[in-house]
């Protein structure tokens, strides 16, 4: 059976995290583990994970950070940590207040199983069929960051930012190669070293049937600063080969 391993990243996310949902998820799906990255969290975020783990040490996975590092570092330090468990055909990530269910992220890695595809995304694209909910600031955010980096990139992707992605196991050594220079705009980075180090591979854009916009996102009018200096980051040190 082929294997997946989903990286949480989870940074004070005591009142956003399910336990039930991921208790859940396991048990009626075979082919996932998980992988709970807490990135130095000072509320009860690691307690939470640690019981929670403790249901299922061989399916639930934790590992902690001394102390935050981002978000970025956090899914880099779960993707090198499943690389290295050679049963994982797949390595994905997710957020942790599963505003992407599990169950979408599991549909994306079947669909690419049943392709010639390297890896797939989810796209928070608003079609008449899905029901996506994004609130009007993410929406017109993403929108202005995507067109942005497709400017300078031409990546042609909808949606970069969207936090649900599956990759081969022959993809993360190039991703993980070395530290992310941004916080926030990793996803960018992800798909521009693939692009630059492994230009043959194949990737999928897929509309998410649901999503869901979670309250307390770190994500909000205050990060527009740090979001524009990322971009200026990014264009800083990638560039053609």
């Amino acid at each position: 059976m082929s294997k997946i391993a989903i990286i949480i990243p989870c940074y004070n996310e005591g009142d956003r995290l399910s336990p039930g949902n991921f208790l859940s998820f396991i048990q009626t799906s075979p082919a996932a583990d998980l992988i709970f990255v807490d990135d130095g969290s000072t509320d009860n975020t690691q307690s939470i994970l640690w019981d929670l783990s403790g249901n299922q040490k061989e399916r639930l996975r934790l590992i902690t950070l001394p102390e935050n590092t981002g978000k970025a570092n956090a899914v880099r330090t779960g993707m090198m940590a499943a690389y290295q468990d050679r049963n994982y055909s797949h390595i994905a990530y997710l957020d942790a207040d599963l505003s992407t269910p599990l169950e979408e992220l599991l549909s994306l890695h079947e669909h690419l199983e049943k392709t010639n595809a390297d890896y797939i995304m989810g796209s928070r694209m608003k079609l008449l069929q899905n029901r996506i909910e994004r609130s009007w600031f993410r929406h017109l955010a993403g929108r202005a960051v995507a067109t942005i980096v497709d400017l300078k990139f031409q990546l042609g992707i909808y949606d970069t930012q969207c936090g649900a992605k599956c990759f081969k196991r022959s993809l993360i050594a190039t991703i993980t190669r070395e530290p992310f220079v941004t916080r926030w705009l990793f996803d960018v980075e992800i798909l521009l070293r693939i692009r630059y180090h492994n230009p043959k591979a194949l990737g999928l854009e897929l509309p998410l049937k649901s999503w869901q916009n979670i309250s307390g996102s770190k994500v909000n009018i205050g990060s527009l600063p740090l979001v524009i200096k990322e971009i200026y980051t990014l264009m800083k040190n990638y560039h053609r080969p």
